[in-house]
């Protein structure tokens, strides 16, 4: 006895390919949002935003005395004073965020401190531009998946959809995520 195999309709194979075709886009726009965030990173251009006046005066019990933050000079009093402060800012794809806050989230992921500290891939796209992971894949996939976390966690909505579609990739297994129209 042989098994014999049916043949599905032309409108569930067309079904099928665009639900396929639907995949493989979102595969394709999750490599390169996470390229995006990857880049912004690598480079991590900072612009310092508005100066904040912070002052500092004799310790009180309520209160915390600011000593030792940047260049500042007194009003002369002797009794505390102020400063003008910048707050270092860098430019991620959904914004600006404080480079300090960025840079301790970076430092607790191995892979985003790589990025950080400029090592790494120089990209998570293959070099022939035609679409799918650089080599070695396994660790583009890894840092996608981190700058990704990363951009949820900094409150990029769009983030959070594209890491969803690169862990159902990772996940399945069962569709290419290298894969070509």
């Amino acid at each position: 006895m042989t098994a014999q195999r049916r043949r599905a309709s032309p409108q569930a194979r067309q079904e099928v390919t665009q639900a396929l075709g639907s995949i493989r886009q979102q595969q394709r726009d999750a490599r390169a949002y996470a390229e995006v965030w990857y880049q912004a990173l690598r480079a991590w251009e900072t612009s310092e935003t508005d100066r904040v006046k912070v002052h500092y005066g004799p310790a009180k019990a309520s209160t915390m005395r600011v000593v030792g933050i940047g260049n500042y000079s007194t009003s002369g009093t002797g009794q505390g004073g102020s400063f003008w402060a910048g707050v270092e800012m860098v430019h991620l794809p959904n914004g600006l965020h404080r480079s300090n806050l960025v840079g301790s989230m970076c430092s607790a992921d191995p892979l985003l401190s790589e990025i950080h500290r400029g090592a790494g891939i120089a990209s998570l796209l293959h070099h022939s531009g035609q679409g799918g992971w650089a080599y070695p894949r396994d660790r583009a996939q890894a840092y996608a998946t981190a700058v990704l976390d990363l951009a949820v966690a900094l409150g990029d909505k769009q983030a959070r959809v594209h890491a969803q579609a690169l862990a159902f990739a990772q996940s399945a297994r069962t569709i290419s995520v290298e894969s070509q129209d």
